[in-house]
């Protein structure tokens, strides 16, 4: 009786265990569950087609797949003995709609002399390098292929914005799961990247799915707000809570930023733009290192003064609310962190073209 007794009681005490615990927070399975694939990437779908509440699952478990940029993913083949000057590889698709000439094209893979014109290698010829993308269009993906390449597998990553100059980590996903070589392929609808630029990278495989080559290309990325702002500008979107600094055409910094909450939002704004209570706006009208509020009864290092009438501006936040960088915080100006604020201060002239989105 007395080791029923204390059978009970360890029994008792162990379920007691496991319910304070709480639900298991251990790694999930990641996604897609195909063999010798990294476990940061996932298929991207055309929202669309999925749940408002799957979408919200599958954006928090994307960011829990963030991978260590350390780690290789699918890397190119070694080659040891590397012999000078590339090769062409041969296009086995339709070149008429190409604009990039085919001697242009080459392997990021060195030949051996010995090599037979066969060897696996497969190579982008659209997009070209540091060309420009824009959120939500339609873009058409091309590649030169030789050897027994019958299956490829395409996907992008990229380094989240950084705070203050410290890395939030990267993210990956799958542009298309293996598939059927064709040397083209149809994204009908660039993501949104939370960063000004992003790697393509594409893998090729024989019949039995044995990796044979890749290759990757750098693509600058732009939110589809921006096109058709000025070449040099500040640049705000509110609804991702990030602010660019373009200069010449290309994104100079990209910071995390706080605008308005609740009823003290943050107006849109333009060069030109006018409000009876703001006065003219969407510049930068004055600097100051570190005025004083007299409504908040707070310093606002690094202040940009992007209304005639004061009454918005672009500033440095306090350390508590760093965390609160990425949302809705602030009383209506844009607030940066101290180090960020710092930098774009000392780089923005008085006059400088500001949109708000």
């Amino acid at each position: 009786m007395r080791t029923l007794v204390r059978t009970a009681i360890v029994i008792a005490f162990a379920v007691g265990v496991v319910f304070a615990q709480g639900p298991h927070n251990g790694p999930v399975e990641p996604l897609p569950t195909e063999p010798e694939f990294h476990p940061a990437y996932t298929l991207v779908r055309d929202d669309a087609e999925i749940p408002a509440g799957e979408q919200a699952e599958a954006r928090a478990a994307a960011d829990e797949r963030s991978y260590d940029s350390a780690e290789p993913v699918e890397p190119l083949p070694e080659d040891d003995a590397v012999a000078q000057g590339f090769e062409l590889a041969t296009w086995e698709g339709d070149v008429e709609e190409i604009e990039r000439p085919e001697y242009q094209v080459r392997l990021a893979m060195r030949r051996l002399p010995h090599d037979p014109l066969g060897r696996p290698a497969i190579a982008f010829i659209s997009p070209m390098p540091e060309e420009e993308w824009i959120e939500g269009a339609p873009v058409t993906l091309r590649w030169l292929s030789a050897g027994q390449i019958s299956k490829v597998r395409i996907y992008y990553s990229y380094d989240r914005c950084k705070l203050a100059g410290r890395s939030r980590g990267n993210f990956g996903a799958l542009v298309t799961p293996m598939t059927e070589n064709r040397n083209e392929l149809a994204w009908a609808r660039v993501p949104w990247m939370d960063s000004v630029n992003f790697r393509l990278r594409i893998a090729g495989y024989d019949a039995d799915e044995k990796l044979l080559a890749s290759d990757e290309i750098g693509v600058r990325f732009r939110p589809k707000e921006f096109t058709d702002i000025p070449e040099t500008c500040i640049a705000i979107i509110k609804r991702k809570q990030r602010l660019y600094y373009y200069v010449e055409g290309k994104p100079k910094r990209m910071h995390m930023v706080s605008t308005g909450r609740g009823g003290m939002s943050t107006p849109k704004m333009w060069p030109g733009a006018y409000s009876r209570r703001r006065g003219t706006m969407g510049k930068v009208f004055r600097k100051s290192w570190s005025p004083w509020s007299r409504r908040y009864h707070c310093r606002m290092p690094y202040w940009l003064q992007i209304t005639s009438s004061g009454s918005h501006g672009i500033h440095a936040t306090s350390p508590p609310f760093y965390r609160r960088l990425g949302s809705p915080a602030s009383h209506g100006c844009i607030r940066q962190h101290r180090a960020d604020a710092s930098v774009l201060y000392e780089l923005v002239p008085i006059g400088m073209p500001v949109y708000i989105f």
